[in-house]
């Protein structure tokens, strides 16, 4: 009998090629549950067990290295969650009235006059005291403070806050799905509030009806805002326009407070909001200007002295995940340059994405931390390709004389390829983003790649221009008046160029593509652009095309489908579309747990906007949540029922939420558009016709003691329905048209 020898695979990889797979294997299994459980360490044991199978003896040793600290910080996160003093355990498992002394911790709040400072201030609890309690009890940990609408306290980072509310735990998100056997299924929404607090250190927010400053103890991180504050004025000043202000803040110092929700919304359509949060790429152009300037320090000194600069300026701006994976690739690269050592950029990255992980598990979860890793993965990995392409195609000039025409011709062709370089790079990073996008908020905006190739030249001018604002002010008022005409020239033309990409640009319908899909699609596109092989570069490009082809295609020819939310306190909700016509409706926006159920099956359907938004009643408890819906999704027209002297909040509300949109009342002779809406004494009723198309229905909704019965007929036949129960949390029910 033949004996056939078995060969082990033996995978070889780079140390931190090896290391961050580990942390990922260790950290991810218990961090998609929010807690550690027994079973993410069953796939640690699996993937360490994998890596001993099929990698190196050293790459498996770090590969186990990596596993262990993965696994090790989820045990010691979690074991800090339950600390003596936490104030979770303090709390009641719901939300809660009561009062807290906290400490302001939140760099992006400033005390320059004019800025605005974010919604949502971080915070650290010092003592808490619940309602009915007659004494305070210390307390520590991480919470996000809302402060009052009427008068709020004006606040800096380090000052001591008293404030009285509510301790408001985030509701688990989502609505139920009763199925045909009565079993209720929760359906989980696309964005998790909780999840974004999780990846910030945080668990709840405390919501003040009353707040006042009582002290401050302004530490390290305080100071330093102090002088960010003493440049930001100087900053900004001379700039006339309040908004460019808020705009320069927030794109220098990360006052996010400062983008208003109209320009938010029009940032987010044309894909440029990353321009105008303080990212990676701006710590980067930071960190050029700054070693430009370092020149005359010694050459270990100028390169110890950036990473000093860069890493107060990343404190000073919130130490955002994005800031933070910057700083770590940075200040690395320095040390390692100081000591004559050399790092490639992407071992650099790997151990930077490595490190935010263990300190911070829960920002694998976090879209900004996905987005900025793997963008970079991206760019760094296509830098290194397009670099061997041009040194391919300049291999010409190697061999010829040293002459004018040379010259000439070379400096053509380095003009050409910086221009396609820059080209490829919008594009690799809307590629990289795109599934992201795509995935969690359903979004595809192809013309983004238009818009930020149109702005990184002027972006790319910004902080040079500041720091001749700062320096050249200091000698003559003249240079500061001219820096301020430069920065007010520049945020005009990006608030030109992203109206025009957020108004003529418009999404693409695409169905939302399951996470399989997704980890296809990345391998694919990492496989292209890392591959070399031909056996490997076709059928990852023949898979890039695939997958989004198909995700267009399945939007396109999709049936139309009807959605009806209710329960949780809110008015019925519903939400029609029909890819065969394009047309998208939708009636009512109540409940901030309906909404986002409307919202998230309107975008996994490839709905790019809302064509007609209807109302059942003039009333402002129909449309209570319709600044979130219109985050989500763009509304053309409005169409209201018979206003009456009732009406007056209903309309202002529609007019700050919505300014400009066109709205339609049965009084001027406006009409609903194909799908028509009747109130009645007990809910109302929907009737679409599309003549065109042979395709009808009518739907009615009545409102009862036990909840909401729904009623669907089409001619021809049978009526079909449901009652949806009165409940806490919203229940849907669907229907898709044969």
């Amino acid at each position: 009998m033949m004996h056939v020898p078995f060969r082990r695979i033996r995978c070889r990889l780079t140390a931190p090629g090896a290391l961050f797979p580990g942390i990922l294997a260790g950290a991810l299994p218990a961090t998609l549950d929010g807690r550690f459980l027994p079973w993410g360490a069953v796939v640690a044991v699996a993937a360490a067990a994998a890596a001993l199978l099929l990698l190196e003896r050293r790459c498996a040793a770090v590969a186990l290295a990596g596993i262990g600290l993965g696994t090790a910080s989820i045990g010691l996160h979690a074991l800090w969650e339950q600390r003596p003093g936490a104030y979770e355990t303090l709390l009641p498992p719901r939300s809660c009235g009561g009062t807290a002394e906290l400490r302001i911790a939140d760099p992006r709040v400033s005390s320059v006059p004019g800025i605005t400072p974010p919604s949502l201030i971080r915070a650290q609890v010092r003592r808490i005291r619940l309602t009915g309690e007659t004494g305070f009890r210390n307390a520590s940990g991480v919470i996000y403070l809302k402060l009052p609408a009427e008068s709020p306290p004006a606040v800096r980072c380090g000052d001591l806050l008293t404030a009285e509310g509510v301790f408001v735990l985030p509701e688990p998100g989502g609505v139920f799905r009763r199925e045909h056997g009565g079993t209720a299924t929760r359906i989980t929404p696309m964005r998790d509030f909780s999840t974004y607090l999780a990846g910030r250190g945080a668990s709840r927010t405390f919501r003040a009806r009353e707040a006042a400053v009582t002290g401050r103890s302004p530490g390290m991180l305080g100071r330093i805002c102090l002088v960010r504050d003493r440049l930001l004025e100087r900053a900004v000043s001379g700039i006339g326009s309040a908004r460019i202000r808020n705009l320069a803040a927030a794109l220098f110092f990360g006052t996010s407070g400062g983008v208003d929700p109209a320009n938010r919304l029009r940032l987010i359509e044309s894909g440029t909001i990353h321009l105008y949060s303080v990212s990676g790429m701006h710590v980067a152009m930071l960190a050029a200007v700054l070693l430009w300037l370092l020149r005359p320090l010694p050459f270990r000194s100028r390169y110890l002295t950036l990473a000093a600069l860069v890493l107060l300026y990343v404190l000073s701006t919130g130490a955002n995940a994005p800031a933070m994976r910057a700083f770590y690739m940075i200040g690395l690269w320095c040390v390692l340059r100081a000591s004559l050592l050399y790092i490639p950029p992407f071992h650099a990255l790997l151990l930077a994405g490595g490190i935010l992980i263990l300190v911070s598990p829960g920002l694998m979860l976090d879209m900004g931390f996905q987005y900025s890793f793997l963008i970079t993965a991206i760019l760094i990995l296509a830098s290194g390709r397009f670099d061997r392409a041009a040194e391919l195609l300049g291999e010409e000039f190697r061999c010829m004389p040293n002459s004018r025409f040379k010259r000439r011709r070379e400096k053509r062709l380095r003009r050409g390829w910086a221009l396609l370089f820059a080209a490829g790079a919008c594009f690799a990073a809307f590629l990289g983003g795109a599934g992201i996008s795509l995935h969690t908020q359903g979004l595809l905006l192809p013309g983004s790649v238009l818009a930020n190739l149109a702005l990184m030249p002027v972006v790319g001018l910004l902080f040079p221009i500041l720091f001749f604002k700062l320096g050249g002010g200091l000698f003559w008022s003249g240079f500061d008046w001219f820096g301020a005409r430069l920065l007010e020239f520049c945020f005009g033309f990006m608030e030109t160029v992203t109206r025009i990409a957020a108004t003529g640009l418009e999404r693409l319908p695409a169905v939302r593509p399951s996470l399989p899909e997704i980890v296809l699609f990345y391998a694919a596109l990492f496989l292209l652009i890392a591959g070399r092989r031909r056996a490997v570069l076709f059928p990852a490009a023949a898979l890039l095309v695939l997958l989004p082809s198909a995700w267009l295609f399945r939007a396109e020819f999709r049936k139309p489908s009807l959605l009806v939310v209710a329960g949780g306190g809110s008015t019925p909700m519903v939400v029609f579309h029909h890819p065969g016509t394009a047309y998208t409706a939708a009636v009512n926006a109540d409940g901030y747990g309906t909404v986002p159920a409307a919202a998230d099956f309107l975008l996994k359907r490839g709905a790019t906007h809302i064509d007609r938004l209807a109302f059942s009643a003039a009333r402002t408890g129909n449309l209570s949540a319709l600044p979130l819906l219109v985050t989500r999704l763009p509304v053309s027209e409005l169409s209201v029922p018979e206003l009456d002297r009732y009406s007056r909040a209903f309309t202002a509300k529609l007019a700050e939420t919505l300014p400009g949109c066109r709205l339609t009342t049965p009084a001027d002779g406006g009409s609903y558009g194909p799908l028509a809406v009747t109130p009645n004494e007990n809910g109302f009723e929907l009737a679409y016709s599309d003549p065109s198309a042979a395709f009808e229905w009518r739907l009615s909704l009545v409102t009862t003691d036990s909840g909401c019965a729904i009623t669907l007929r089409q001619p021809g036949r049978e009526a079909t329905g449901t009652l949806i129960p009165n409940s806490s949390v919203p229940e849907v029910w669907e229907h898709e048209f044969r």
